[in-house]
């Protein structure tokens, strides 16, 4: 664990920060390299980083808040701090992400379903980096663990997370992984879909099952965080599995 990085002057480094930095930045290039394979204005992609970047930020806070909302009953204005990395959630931050994103291309003129498409590769590529910073960091730890990878952090940082006294499951190498493995099987299959817009909607299913399956060894402040989110991943994948059963309907104007 090493939430300071490293310090260059007064100027010190978080490895949470950094490492988030990076995953947009490669985030960014992945979906610029996708979108110039298809001859579309790639440049494009700055704005799109941008937008998704605020939203992305301010839907993560939200839906953290919705999970944990016992906690601000009594202290409601600490839910506009969307600097706490601590409170931060996934899927909050890809809703509204997606959102002003769309709004960008809209904007722009863009195809949706390819710039969905980039986004289906990107995302995933993007969270596997970001993962790093979360272990440095020491948040979206796990439960108590006993198994031998389980890990220990420093006395001081169990005290400020509130996590338990012991091992730990390392939650953030298990997401690590398989976001890496989502990148890899979408990376090799992406070229077989027919349709705008599939890369995205199969991205959406499989971190869908990644996600319920982490949040079995994820901990959380409040007991009832854990189902919420199991909840939420089973309605994405629902969700996106319906759109691709009904794709030829749904998705054949955007071919």
């Amino acid at each position: 664990m090493r939430p300071e990085l490293f310090k260059i002057g007064p100027l010190t480094v978080h490895s949470y920060g950094f490492f988030l930095a990076l995953a947009f930045i490669v985030g960014m290039l992945v979906s610029f390299m996708y979108l110039r394979r298809k001859f579309l204005d790639a440049y494009v992609v700055f704005e799109l980083v941008l937008a998704a970047a605020v939203g992305g930020i301010v839907g993560a806070r939200l839906f953290y808040v919705l999970g944990h909302w016992r906690e601000f009953s009594d202290r409601w204005w600490e839910a506009f701090k969307f600097w706490n990395v601590q409170g931060l959630v996934f899927y909050g931050g890809f809703i509204l992400g997606i959102l002003a994103a769309v709004a960008v291309v809209r904007l722009r003129g863009v195809s949706v379903g390819q710039v969905l498409d980039s986004g289906g590769l990107a995302v995933p590529a993007a969270l596997a980096v970001a993962r790093v910073g979360c272990y440095l960091n020491g948040c979206c730890f796990g439960k108590s663990s006993g198994l031998p990878w389980a890990v220990t952090f420093p006395l001081r940082t169990q005290m400020e997370m509130g996590m338990p006294r012991n091992p730990v499951h390392p939650t953030q190498i298990y997401e690590l992984l398989m976001d890496l493995g989502i990148f890899v099987i979408l990376l090799a299959v992406h070229r077989r879909f027919r349709y705008r817009g599939e890369i995205m909607l199969s991205f959406i299913m499989l971190y869908a099952v990644a996600r319920f399956s982490n949040e079995f060894f994820r901990y959380h402040t409040q007991s009832g965080a854990n189902l919420f989110f199991q909840a939420l991943s089973a309605a994405a994948f629902l969700a996106a599995g319906l759109v691709l059963v009904f794709r030829r309907r749904l998705l054949a104007e955007d071919r």
